[in-house]
């Protein structure tokens, strides 16, 4: 992560007189490129990173410079330390466990009821309810792969039901609309895809490292959905009114007279759409698109009769 290295860059120029860009690019398995802009980031917040060039040039912080408690404020140090406690409640990740204890200790003595407090009051978890073990070991394995510049193999299964084996080079994980996903190119599709971590099987770190490729914006990927949109018109019961206004925002929603709710939503047009309405039970009824509506109905007969054989 990016903090980590941050942080770990400072110690080794503290530690140390000079290190070039290539030595840290190396010893974090990143760019020189990568390396500069975290350059940029320090001098951004503080932290005098100065830049030779020549035979005996590198990278060097001055040697009156100290690390201070300064550099972070108070309030710095609990949105940090809040939001690596809770990505480490997914990771369980012993590197962040350790920074995690190190800006822990940063924390001044007249301050520790006031962050002991704090931490009760405020949780960040990122950890869907009921998270298995299993998946906490895939993400544990994902994450290092990432870390490392490791390939990485997997048993996939796509949204039809598929499988097939991958390697791929792990780049980026992303935590998006409650669903971690592993953006990776892939040596079989020789393209960058996105994979969801709960449909990996078995995956595998090797030995190998391969080298970062420039990813470019994230977003691109999103708007690789080629799925066409469907507009669904659905009926909800005044009862479950929070839980519609926590799913939509207020622009979806018309609200009538009897207290229902009419909501006006866009979708890519999949099989999901289906498990999605059946969520809401009887407390939502599709008004539109016609083929949405009898898709319902059909899948609501199919359950009657499966139940109706019980005794």
């Amino acid at each position: 992560m990016k903090i980590e290295r941050l942080l770990a860059i400072i110690v080794l120029l503290l530690n140390r007189r000079r290190v070039t860009a290539r030595e840290l690019a190396e010893r974090f398995e990143v760019s020189v490129r990568t390396i500069y802009r975290d350059v940029e980031t320090l001098n951004g917040a503080g932290v005098p990173v100065i830049s030779t060039q020549g035979h005996e040039g590198g990278l060097t912080i001055p040697d009156n410079y100290k690390l201070s408690r300064q550099l972070l404020t108070f309030d710095d140090m609990l949105s940090i330390l809040s939001t690596l406690q809770g990505v480490n409640r997914t990771m369980q990740n012993n590197d962040l466990l350790r920074i995690i204890e190190k800006i822990s200790a940063l924390i001044p003595e007249d301050k520790e009821l006031h962050y002991r407090t704090y931490s009760d009051s405020f949780v960040i978890d990122i950890a869907p309810w009921g998270m298995s073990e299993i998946f906490r070991v895939t993400m544990q394995i994902v994450h290092e792969a990432v870390g490392r510049s490791l390939l990485l193999g997997f048993t996939y299964t796509d949204a039809g039901g598929q499988e097939s084996l991958r390697l791929v080079e792990p780049h980026t994980l992303i935590y998006k609309s409650f669903t971690w996903y592993l953006l990776a190119y892939c040596r079989e599709r020789l393209d960058f895809r996105l994979f969801r971590l709960s449909r990996m099987r078995d995956p595998k770190h090797t030995r190998e490292h391969f080298i970062r490729r420039e990813v470019g914006a994230l977003n691109r990927f999103a708007e690789r959905d080629n799925r066409p949109l469907v507009e669904l018109i659905v009926k909800f019961c005044p009862a479950i009114q929070v839980k519609v206004e926590e799913h939509f925002g207020p622009s979806h929603l018309h609200y009538e007279e009897d207290g229902s709710i009419i909501a006006t939503l866009t979708f890519p047009e999949d099989d999901w759409i289906l498990s999605f309405l059946l969520s809401f039970g009887s407390d939502a009824q599709v008004l539109s698109p016609l083929r949405w509506r009898e898709a319902v109905a059909k899948k609501v007969t199919e359950m009657q009769k499966l139940y109706s054989s019980l005794t």
